[in-house]
């Protein structure tokens, strides 16, 4: 998955704030969720910088109970995240 806007960022956090509560990892779903809603401040580089903290804290902390695929897809978004991060 190629994400290209902030917008795109800000919906794929908030399907895996849906997965994660769904894992029955509630603590989880609020870091990213809370995570998602910087989408709209000043500056831009928030939502990168608070997605970079948020996906690097749910790699740490999922316990396993991400299927492989959903882990990859995050390790895929957190490169895509720091990718960005780091141009800006």
């Amino acid at each position: 998955m190629k994400l290209y806007t902030n917008r795109e960022l800000y919906d794929w956090l908030v399907l895996l704030a849906s997965r994660l509560e769904v894992l029955g990892l509630e603590a989880l779903s609020k870091d990213v969720a809370m995570a998602a809603r910087t989408v709209n401040t000043f500056p831009a580089t928030e939502l990168l910088g608070e997605s970079r903290i948020v996906l690097r804290h749910v790699l740490a902390e999922e316990n396993g109970l991400l299927s492989q695929t959903d882990r990859a897809e995050v390790q895929n978004v957190l490169r895509q995240v720091d990718a960005a991060f780091d141009q800006r």
